[in-house]
């Protein structure tokens, strides 16, 4: 069986055969081995024109693998059935040491008789979003769903929650929380979502831009940028700089796009040398809906 990570493979050289080239550990290994050095429990010895690192004391050793992993150094054989996190947690006794992510779930909200279609199953997002305010997919379920209709991509929570207040004709509405999942890109690309319109509602700046043109060009004639008619007063009043020095690496890049929505929202990114938060949209938008 292949072992645990890098280390757990130096170290299984270091039991079975009781040394190995100093060269092979990295700086990384090399932190995590800096007790057993100091302890005197590994050593390293000039062997030719090289240094070795040689085993002292194979027990203490033993001891040190048994406690950083406890399922051995090839990990629990029925370690494939186990989510990410509890498979890092037999190993590594650390779930933050997940390799890959469990299932994530994809918030959604719908209107206007809004339903995802599978055969002969429904889901009916706009009955339980009047219900229960949101509806939710596991993210690895989403390729068995159809759709028709205008979909909303909604970088921001609050935006997510209030889409309805911004635009009344979005049917469905499915929070990115921030990047898009390229499992859900995968998903409006498909032939399941031929029929649906969406909408990018993000922040008007450089990753904001950047997002929308990945949808783009993943989708190709499907994909619009929400741009509000007064978003340059909008970005005038409630423009941020720092949006713009956070992610200023990637404004030469889209200087290049010929794609004309983006290309006037850099304009006016460029003229008032600042990016805006798309929760200004509420601002106006929740406004009026107390008149």
């Amino acid at each position: 069986m292949k072992p645990v990570d890098s280390l757990a493979e130096k170290l299984q050289v270091l039991l079975q055969q009781g040394g190995l080239p100093a060269s092979r550990l990295s700086p990384r290994d090399r932190s995590r081995l800096q007790g057993l050095l100091h302890a005197g429990v590994l050593q390293e010895e000039r062997a030719g024109a090289g240094i070795r690192v040689v085993v002292k004391d194979t027990a203490a050793l033993q001891t040190f693998v048994d406690k950083n992993y406890p399922s051995g150094l090839c990990g629990e054989r029925e370690g494939e059935a186990l989510p990410s996190r509890a498979r890092a947690v037999a190993d590594l006794r650390d779930s933050k040491k997940a390799k890959g992510k469990c299932p994530a779930t994809v918030l959604l909200r719908g209107f206007r008789g809004c339903m995802l279609n599978a055969g002969a199953d429904s889901l009916e997002v706009a009955a339980w979003t009047a219900r229960a305010g949101v509806a939710a997919v596991a993210r690895d379920r989403l390729s068995t769903w159809t759709f028709s209709g205008i979909v909303a991509i909604v970088e921001n929570l609050e935006v997510f929650w209030n889409i309805e207040k911004i635009s009344q004709k979005v049917d469905l509405a499915l929070f990115s929380e921030g990047r898009l999942d390229q499992k859900i890109l995968d998903w409006f690309a498909s032939p399941a979502m031929e029929g649906a319109r969406i909408i990018h509602f993000g922040d008007y700046d450089p990753v904001g831009l950047d997002e929308y043109l990945r949808y783009k060009e993943a989708c190709p004639g499907k994909i619009e940028l929400y741009s509000p008619s007064n978003l340059e007063e909008l970005i005038c009043k409630y423009g941020k700089p720092r949006l713009l020095t956070d992610s200023a690496s990637i404004m030469p890049r889209l200087r290049q796009t010929s794609d004309p929505e983006a290309r006037s929202i850099i304009q006016l990114i460029d003229r008032f040398g600042a990016g805006l938060e798309q929760e200004a949209l509420l601002i106006e938008a929740l406004a009026k809906t107390k008149v």
